[in-house]
């Protein structure tokens, strides 16, 4: 599933990006391998992302993310794309399945599957700047800059009830390179063309399934609205239609179990 929201008030939504409680972090249990990780990194083209001085997956910090959705850039101190260009949220959500077995898999399976959501987000956002005309409403991208936030739940605490777990990123797109190598901000009618989210979430998830199936995964297929998704094979369908197991599936979020390794093994 894809979604795209305009990015308002630039402060506001990196804090919201970068929200310590609803990233893999906050779960990490006394198993997990030792070390920090970002869960909020740079995407995109390397042309385009030396305007904030800035790689391909560089952590990305709260003040260097407000800037590029306000279009400034952190470092220049000056605008980078033109006055009154948004910057856009495509939020791209992996299947219920692949966030349940996040929750109860072991320390490696459950990085495994982070990186593996990520790396299908920037690939959607990829596709759609190269052949949707994001640019100026008529001429595809030739380049891009974005930055990831990964989250594992849809709602930060403090919670009322434990929410089941929902991995999903955040791809802030700050900026599309024209065909005159000039950064612009996404053009918010082709965003919004009827066609482009259910294109996006399509190639999101057959990007994620390549992964999911190297990681040695089977995969139910025609599931969900209009027979267009799939889900990880042996998850059991009520936690993937009402959430109401909820409370049971997120003892694997934060809590350790008789299993070393988490609930789940492929």
């Amino acid at each position: 599933m894809l979604t795209v929201r305009v990015l308002n008030v630039a402060e506001v939504e990196a804090e919201r990006v970068l929200e310590p409680s609803v990233t893999p972090a906050a779960f990490a249990r006394p198993q997990d391998p030792p070390g920090p990780r970002a869960y909020a990194l740079w995407a995109g083209s390397a042309e385009t992302l030396a305007a904030w001085n800035a790689t391909v997956g560089e952590a990305v910090g709260a003040g260097a993310l407000a800037a590029a959705i306000a279009g400034w850039s952190a470092d220049a101190g000056g605008p980078v794309r033109p006055a009154g260009e948004p910057a856009y949220d495509l939020t791209f959500i992996a299947p219920a399945s692949v966030s349940w077995v996040w929750a109860q898999g072991d320390g490696q399976l459950r990085r495994d599957l982070e990186q593996a959501v990520l790396n299908a987000a920037s690939r959607c956002v990829d596709h759609l700047v190269r052949t949707r005309p994001l640019a100026d409403g008529e001429e595809p991208g030739r380049g891009w800059a974005a930055a990831l936030g990964l989250h594992v739940i849809g709602t930060p605490q403090p919670w009322t009830k434990a929410p089941p777990p929902q991995l999903h990123v955040h791809a802030c797109l700050v900026a599309v390179l024209d065909a005159d190598q000039q950064l612009r901000g996404p053009d918010r009618g082709a965003l919004y063309e009827s066609s482009l989210t259910r294109e996006g979430g399509a190639l999101g998830r057959a990007a994620l399934a390549e992964d999911l199936r190297e990681l040695g995964f089977d995969l139910t297929l025609d599931t969900g609205p209009g027979a267009r998704g799939y889900e990880i094979t042996g998850v059991p369908e009520g936690l993937l239609l009402s959430g109401q197991s909820a409370d049971k599936g997120c003892a694997g979020l934060g809590e350790e179990t008789d299993d070393p390794r988490g609930g789940f093994h492929r």
